[in-house]
């Protein structure tokens, strides 16, 4: 916004600038300036009154006509005798035009008479106090004119840039999952048709999105009923004599409905944590017991090395702690770990990285292949799967760090993957504002 600020004033100031140059070639260069032709019919005309002093009363008397009228009109009169030096505008005046005995020098008069030889110039005397008021009241009406001008430009692009903040704002509310947001109709806020259409635009997102979670809703609701009835009906024929073929296949059957009945939990959460009806139950969770508790469950669920690592240089690692609600923070975390089970290679290490913007980073660290740089940025967004080729024990639903990537929007947190720089594998990083206790 600040950069469409700058270069529309600049683009007025430079149109401004540019009326002012088309103005003074369509007027001084294109076409004869009448202020310059009156003034020289001015000049020849006193020219021709001293002329006839000169010649009916004597060049002295001329001269000293000259003199007074200069000293009157607060000018300075300087005569150039036949053997003076003229300057070289007036001798290439006099071969161009040789009948001419007056012509003007911007504000200079210069004169000859027809008796005598001598040249007459009648020039403004700037040490005159006049003259400096008159330079002064020229550069004010500049100066008050340019103000003006550039103070206009700034209310009236003020206005329209306060205008457009309003729709900058709805669309932040808009990329933050506030659907509800709309702009200001009223005619002192609106920007042409815009904030109506931006709001149309709004309302019919709204509706397609509510529609959208609605049916995933609905969906995973109603799958829930024949999954139930396949599972029950696996249980029935558990219990009837079978062979040892019919048997592994029933145990595949059954397996699968576990999958999907996972994957129904999973995008019912998601779709909750979607809509916002997940409400936060905010309390201050000690970091250090919670994640120790953690790590104790988690090891006894598998045979990779888990550990913990804590890195901090401006609050001690005890007092450290974070207001959220303890069952989704549970649930991120539990994900990214869960995750790091399927593809670490023998070690998970969690690292906690405390920084002076009173910032927690906890990041999970694995030994395992890491996220190839094109996935990344695609890697929680729902239903995602970075490699197809694996299996779905392995690569999952696509929904788990999507949730994580939900719950820490939740929290004013975010989440992000890199490179591990301690395994060598992947490093998923959520990051929390913290207190201490």
């Amino acid at each position: 916004m600040r950069r469409i600020y700058i270069e529309s004033i600049l683009g007025v100031c430079l149109c401004f600038l540019a009326s002012l140059a088309l103005y003074e070639v369509i007027v001084f260069k294109f076409n004869t300036d009448d202020e310059i032709v009156l003034a020289q019919y001015e000049a020849e005309a006193f020219q021709q009154v001293i002329d006839g002093i000169a010649v009916s009363q004597g060049v002295e008397s001329a001269e000293k006509a000259l003199a007074h009228y200069a000293q009157g009109s607060k000018n300075v009169l300087t005569i150039y005798q036949e053997q003076d030096e003229k300057p070289q505008f007036v001798k290439g005046y006099r071969q161009d035009f040789p009948l001419k005995q007056a012509f003007l020098d911007y504000d200079e008069l210069w004169l000859t008479l027809t008796v005598g030889n001598n040249w007459y110039r009648i020039s403004p005397d700037i040490d005159q106090q006049v003259y400096q008021h008159i330079d002064l009241e020229d550069s004010l009406i500049w100066l008050f004119f340019v103000c003006g001008f550039v103070l206009y430009s700034f209310c009236h692009l003020f206005i329209i840039f306060r205008r457009v903040k309003q729709l900058e704002q709805a669309t932040i509310h808009f990329s933050k999952g506030d659907f509800s947001y709309r702009v200001d109709t009223s005619n002192g806020a609106t920007l042409g048709r815009l904030n109506h259409a931006f709001n149309h635009m709004a309302d019919k997102v709204s509706q397609l999105i509510d529609a959208n979670r609605s049916l995933t809703n609905a969906i995973a609701h109603e799958m829930r009923t024949p999954i139930f009835r396949i599972q029950w009906q696996a249980d029935l024929l558990r219990e009837t004599p079978m062979s040892d073929q019919q048997r592994a296949k029933l145990d595949s059957i059954v397996e699968d409905t576990e999958e999907m009945e996972m994957m129904v939990d999973e995008l019912l959460y998601y779709a909750r944590l979607d809509s916002g009806r997940c409400q936060l139950t905010l309390e201050t969770i000690a970091v250090e017991p919670f994640i120790t508790d953690l790590i104790a469950r988690w090891q006894s669920e598998t045979k990779l090395q888990l550990g913990v690592k804590w890195r901090c240089a401006y609050a001690e690692q005890s007092s450290i702690a974070l207001i959220a609600d303890r069952r989704l923070f549970k649930r991120a975390l539990e994900n990214l770990v869960r995750n790091a089970f399927k593809y670490a290679s023998s070690q998970i290490v969690i690292e906690l990285v405390e920084n002076e913007r009173q910032q927690l980073g906890i990041a999970v660290h694995d030994d395992g292949p890491g996220v190839p740089f094109e996935q990344r940025e695609h890697l929680f967004e729902p239903f995602y799967v970075g490699n197809k080729a694996r299996n779905k024990t392995q690569s999952g639903h696509g929904l788990g760090l999507s949730i994580v990537d939900k719950i820490c929007i939740q929290h004013d947190a975010h989440v992000e993957v890199a490179d591990s720089p301690l395994l060598g594998g992947a490093m998923f990083t959520m990051t929390f504002n913290f207190v201490t206790e």
